[in-house]
């Protein structure tokens, strides 16, 4: 009997298991989040912190050196294991493990000679600091290399839908980074110290993942016989279209962050970032749902189901907007209050929270539409359309904000503008054109819902900042409760599939009518 029949090759059984696995070891990234920039203010001071923020936004920008090609593998061996296609599976592994550890030595160079600008890019601080800021570059950079020389691993065991084994041993290396944070902060390290801690987690984190993605391919991680070439191009035609797709938002987020680093200064960077990490966060939990949406659009592609991927594009962005909504609502209004008791009220400016939740509503919510495009390989000219509008809204703001004088407030205004006009817009739009869905089919299959559910959270909060306007984070939190839990109640029964809806009432031993 075919393993297509004995159980369900394209991971939607595992969907609901898999989205909270991830969920969970998301909430160690998410501490980590909170607590070490609050760390490194208190022991280092707010210059070191925008220091820290500058290392990882220009390390962001090493990424796309890979051209995206591990973050696609998922999709070929999902794809190839439901064809129960050996020969290509083993030769899209093992060319892109080849071509992952070419781009990792690029990256290490690349790290090398970013922090040998340090002095150009910030004459205005220390000589100490610009020692430590080269350090933090340079060990950054190495501590990306690494992850990107192994992560096939991660294809691998994502492409298998195992997602939650890949999320318990981020979650694993998450802890180790934070304690080894802590403790060198508290015996007086530099940020030099906590680069080469994130560095050595990778290491460890990642051999771990390879010896678990081990257990789960049959074959070698590497086989010269099965290193193609035609396979390698094809590889890097899909990366690049997939690091296109995410391109977008990268710089608009990270150029911004650049200009005004470069403009005001770093400790500016450090006081609009913080409201940007608060929205990253939430989008970590959406994108986790979003990531998981690629190998099932594989699979489903190479079951040739196409009825079915369209549905699933309907019944994820439904879902998509159920969790983006109240996560922005709830961060729009209450982001001042959760930064006023994280950072102290230095980093506090009331409009930040309300620009940035206009700026990321529709990138988050829309971002499986890009991920099942993905996942059948036709998001090429959906992302070049999304940078291509991006790109020039950027350009166009960027040059408004030199002659206005840079803020953190214009950094979120340039970012609101630019993010609209490519992920906010151009992808969904792609999206729906590609599988037949017309913009009414949108607004009720995966709008109207979500929205009606969430008014009743939008009138509360608004309600609470008319009340108070320097609401506490206590107050937030109750105000966000109640809100909360309307808006559960109404997901329950008016979004809930009937069939997820029957299981948790299975689980709390609920008879289920016939």
């Amino acid at each position: 009997m075919s393993k297509k029949k004995d159980k369900d090759i394209t991971g939607r059984s595992r969907m609901a298991r898999n989205l909270v696995g991830r969920w969970l070891g998301q909430i160690v990234v998410v501490v980590s989040g909170f607590v070490i920039p609050r760390m490194i203010d208190v022991n280092l001071g707010a210059v070191a912190l925008g220091i820290w923020d500058f290392g990882w936004s220009t390390v962001s920008y090493f990424r796309y050196m890979g051209f995206g090609l591990a973050a696609g593998l998922n999709r070929f061996v999902a794809m190839y294991n439901a064809k129960e296609d050996v020969t290509n599976l083993r030769r899209c592994v093992s060319s892109t493990v080849f071509l992952q550890i070419f781009i990792a030595s690029c990256v290490v160079l690349a790290s090398f000679g970013v922090a040998a600008l340090v002095p150009i890019l910030f004459d205005e601080i220390e000589p100490a600091q610009v020692v430590d800021s080269q350090l933090v570059l340079i060990f950054l950079g190495c501590n990306l290399a690494v992850r990107m020389a192994f992560w096939p691993s991660r294809g691998i065991l994502t492409g298998y839908h195992l997602w939650t084994v890949t999320a318990g041993v981020t979650a694993f290396g998450d802890i180790v980074m934070l304690v080894g944070m802590f403790a060198a902060l508290k015996m007086g390290g530099t940020l030099a110290h906590l680069g080469m801690i994130v560095f050595g987690t990778a290491v460890i984190t990642e051999t771990i993942r390879v010896t678990m993605a081990k257990r789960v391919y049959p074959h070698p991680m590497i086989s010269w016989k099965s290193v193609d070439r035609a396979t390698m191009k094809e590889m890097i035609i899909f990366g690049i279209k997939n690091s296109i797709g995410g391109m977008s938002r990268l710089i608009v987020l990270q150029t911004t962050a650049l200009c005004l680093a470069a403009s005001a200064g770093p400790a500016a960077l450090a006081v609009y970032a913080r409201p940007v990490a608060l929205f990253s966060h939430a989008d970590k939990f959406i994108s986790l749902y979003a990531f998981l949406l690629t190998p099932v659009a594989g699979s489903l592609q190479g079951l040739n189901r196409e009825t079915e991927l369209r549905e699933l594009l309907l019944s994820s962005l439904q879902a998509s907007f159920a969790m983006t909504i109240p996560a922005i609502v709830m961060l729009s209004g209450y982001g001042d209050a959760v930064i006023r008791l994280w950072m102290g009220e230095d980093y506090v400016v009331l409009a930040l929270a309300p620009i940035l939740g206009l700026a990321f509503l529709l990138p988050y919510a829309h971002a499986v539409a890009m991920r099942i495009l993905v996942g059948v390989n036709a998001h090429g000219r959906v992302a070049v359309r999304s940078l291509m509008y991006s790109a020039i809204v950027l350009a166009i703001c960027i040059t408004v904000a030199f002659n206005i004088g840079w803020t953190p407030t214009v950094a979120a205004v340039v970012v609101c503008i630019s993010m609209m006009a490519g992920p906010g817009i151009s992808v969904v739009a792609g999206a729906c054109k590609r599988f037949g869905v017309g913009f009414g089919d949108y607004l009720r299959g995966a709008v109207a819902r979500p929205l009606l559910c969430n008014l009743p959270l939008i009138a509360i909060v608004l309600t609470s900042r008319v009340i108070d306007r320097d609401v506490t984070a206590l107050d937030a939190a109750i105000w966000s409760a109640v809100g909360g839990s309307i808006v559960l109640v109404l997901y329950w029964f008016f979004i809930m599939p009937d069939s997820l809806r029957d299981k948790f009432r299975r689980r709390l031993g609920i008879r289920v009518s016939a």
